[in-house]
């Protein structure tokens, strides 16, 4: 009896750390560049996206050529940046509601690409690769795929990004 009480734990204690290996590979940080090695940045053409700030009522759109000062700044921060996955992605994902606060803000990114190869030898061209801000919540979208994401010091980082993004001539 002695015996098998200690096989049990023993199960229990392996499964416990297995749980804590996956979990630690499926979350740990990666760059975009890292995850999806496919896009590169000499390859992406422009950025197109919106922006939201609580108050508005319609979304500010915005356009940024791949020759400004605003693209090299925002891809570094965009590019840079290590993503976390959440184990939210695991679960299936609903409608999402939020009632705005003051000073909240949302924000989309479009990445297009021209000429990309795919691992399964296909190619593509427009925009491929999107990252969103939504009051908080950090979604990467890409080829069908939604991760939930997390980052370091994130209401900072999507801050920066947003005051780059307002700052491109509309």
């Amino acid at each position: 009896m002695k015996k098998r009480k200690s096989t049990i734990a023993i199960v229990v204690i392996c499964i416990i750390l297995l749980l804590i290996a996956a979990y630690l590979l499926y979350s740990r940080p990666m760059t975009i560049q890292e995850r999806y090695p496919m896009l590169t940045l000499d390859k992406c053409t422009e950025l197109r996206g919106y922006y939201k700030i609580a108050g508005q009522t319609e979304l500010t759109e915005f356009t940024i050529d791949k020759n400004s000062e605003a693209f090299e700044m925002l891809c570094s921060l965009l590019y840079e940046q290590d993503y976390r996955r959440s184990l939210r992605d695991l679960l299936p994902s609903g409608t999402r509601y939020h009632a705005t606060q003051p000073d909240e803000f949302e924000w989309e990114v479009f990445f297009n690409f021209e000429d990309v190869e795919f691992p399964d030898g296909s190619i593509s061209s427009g925009p491929i690769l999107r990252v969103q801000i939504w009051y908080g919540e950090l979604d990467i979208h890409f080829d069908g795929e939604i991760l939930s994401c997390r980052t370091k010091e994130q209401e900072t980082w999507a801050k920066e990004v947003l005051n780059i993004i307002k700052s491109v001539p509309a």
